[in-house]
């Protein structure tokens, strides 16, 4: 699929419906390889009141993320998340996405590990977004999979599913079969794999594309931004 990129930005948000599925590793680390490799403008905004993204970037959450200044981190710029986040109306939120965007700028927004809060909503209605769903390769991912995707195809928003955490398991690759016959080209080729460089990664508060860029896993996410890139999606 082939999407103009908008004279005043991209959204692109980064989802699951599921907690612990490496979601945030995802957007993080798309984000810095889209910014060293593509030369991309990037901003990451967090989304979650929990703040994983602002954690995993090396920051501390904000009392006011609707309205804190953002801060610069690995050449990205970074608005930080919030518990009062947990809160706020979909207008609300929706001003905060509003004053993340920049002509040229691709907006990485890493969403709640849930379906019905008012940040899914925010992004399937903007019509810049595209929407990058991050399962954790296991079958109890399948259901949220699908819902998300739904919510995608409801709102006329493109989006891509990558599979996370590959292993050679039989309920991963059971996982990895379902995603393959029930999603076609929605389904991104590259699996990540699952890798000790992501943790790594995470205690030395980088992305992993940052701390290790040839480790499996940051090879997949390097491939999946070369693939947003050559297909206009960003």
């Amino acid at each position: 699929m082939s999407v103009r990129q908008s004279d005043s930005g991209r959204v692109l948000a980064v989802g699951s419906g599921k907690g612990g599925t490496g979601k945030t590793t995802v957007a993080a680390a798309i984000g810095y390889a889209l910014a060293t490799e593509h030369h991309r403008d990037i901003a990451l905004v967090d989304f979650d009141p929990q703040g994983s993204l602002t954690r995993f970037t090396g920051q501390r959450a904000v009392a006011d993320p609707l309205h804190a200044e953002p801060v610069e981190v690995h050449g990205m710029t970074l608005y930080r998340g919030g518990a009062t986040l947990a809160g706020v109306s979909s207008a609300a939120l929706g001003k905060h996405l509003a004053r993340t965007m920049r002509p040229g700028r691709t907006v990485v927004v890493d969403l709640r590990p849930m379906l019905d809060d008012p940040g899914h909503a925010v992004v399937l209605a903007e019509a810049r977004a595209f929407l990058l769903i991050v399962p954790e390769l296991n079958p109890e991912s399948i259901p949220e999979t699908r819902k998300l995707a739904a919510m995608a195809e409801a709102r006329g928003i493109g989006y891509r599913i990558v599979g996370n955490k590959e292993e050679n398991r039989r309920p991963v690759k059971r996982a990895l079969g379902f995603l393959q016959s029930g999603f076609g080209a929605q389904l991104s080729q590259t699996v990540i794999r699952r890798g000790a460089a992501v943790a790594e990664a995470h205690e030395r508060l980088l992305p992993v594309t940052a701390y290790a860029p040839d480790s499996p896993p940051a090879l997949a996410i390097r491939a999946i931004a070369d693939e947003l890139v050559a297909e206009g999606i960003v």
